[in-house]
């Protein structure tokens, strides 16, 4: 059992710290991490002394690589259903919580941040990127999608970039994520113990996302067509190893993943962060309740096989009327709505 050693808290120089402390689980999340930095968010807000919260990871590799989906597929196992809610319920109530608190809140991705990490450090005001910055959402590879208010922060991106970084997991360095439109702040890593809310633009550097940028007429080409049926299509259709790499990949995700992650961040376009959120939340559900999340976390993070054997197998045999499936009511679950403070 998690204990909240897994989350430290301190306050210094006005400044309540939180430290996401298991850097040998790459400061994954689990659910007491959840409920404690819930919990001290609270405590602190009204608090007079502190005017800013800053959020760290431990140990030298991570921001925080997501949300704890071992401990999740553990509980699938077992038969522990109401885990499969209560995670991702107070998990996104979280998110939100970051979203809408009184205070600044500075989030410094000082290694990978991925999954429920990025739910973590983009629903902050203060998104920190730095030279060891790996910024991911690679839920298609383990048979989810891009939850924790993906379909709110990754559509500050341009459209057919949001597409490429929800479906086929494109990674970003720290100048990629300014260049994209996701935070606006870069930091050597050597500086971030200085990293307060007085001196955020004065450490501030210049950026050079060369990498990204040399990409983007290709993500544009691609992941700015209609529909993913066109995006297969054109990307199968390509020779230049660019499109080859990128078609390789997507079809080894699954097709469901794939088909859900398309229809949801084209239908959050404009959406508030609560609105994804509760979309977000049917969606989980139902995938709770269906295969490929459990077969992808075993094959990917468990069994460590890498042949993940999807239902359905192939794009073709997820119909429109399974995507609209997702987006409905889960029965007897109730909707997640955000909490009134």
């Amino acid at each position: 059992m998690s204990t909240f050693k897994d989350v430290l808290f301190s306050i210094e120089n006005g400044h309540g710290r939180i430290v996401l402390n298991r850097p040998q689980a790459m400061n994954a999340l689990t659910l007491d991490m959840i409920d404690a930095i819930t919990a001290q968010l609270a405590a602190w807000e009204m608090r007079t002394d502190i005017k800013a919260v800053i959020i760290t990871g431990a140990g030298d590799k991570a921001f925080c690589a997501g949300g704890d989906v071992k401990a999740v597929h553990a509980a699938k196992q077992r038969g522990d259903l109401g885990l499969l809610e209560d995670f991702y319920r107070r998990e996104y109530t979280l998110n939100h919580r970051l979203a809408t608190y009184a205070k600044p809140i500075i989030a410094v991705m000082d290694g990978i941040v991925m999954g429920g990490g990025a739910g973590i450090a983009f629903n902050c005001s203060h998104p920190v990127v730095t030279h060891k910055t790996i910024f991911a959402m690679p839920e298609c590879r383990i048979g989810l999608f891009p939850d924790v208010g993906a379909g709110h922060f990754l559509n500050r991106c341009q459209p057919a970039l949001a597409l490429a970084l929800g479906l086929l997991g494109l990674s970003l360095r720290g100048p990629g994520v300014i260049r994209a439109g996701l935070a606006k702040y870069f930091v050597g890593s050597g500086r971030v113990a200085e990293i307060s809310l007085d001196n955020l633009d004065a450490l501030h550097l210049p950026v050079d996302a060369a990498g990204l940028d040399q990409l983007l007429p290709n993500i544009e080409r691609v992941f700015g067509l209609k529909t993913l049926d066109e995006i297969m299509t054109v990307l199968g259709a390509r020779r230049d190893a660019w499109a080859v790499e990128t078609v390789k990949a997507l079809r080894a995700f699954s097709p469901t993943s794939l088909r859900v992650t398309f229809a949801h961040l084209t239908r959050s376009r404009g959406q508030t962060l609560a609105e994804v959120l509760k979309t977000d939340f049917r969606l989980v559900q139902h995938f709770m309740a269906a295969p490929d999340f459990f077969e992808g976390v075993r094959a990917q993070l468990i069994d460590k096989d890498g042949s993940p054997k999807w239902h359905p197998a192939d794009l073709a045999a997820v119909t429109p009327a399974m995507v609209e499936a997702c987006f409905g009511p889960v029965p007897g679950v109730k909707d997640w709505a955000p909490q009134v403070h």
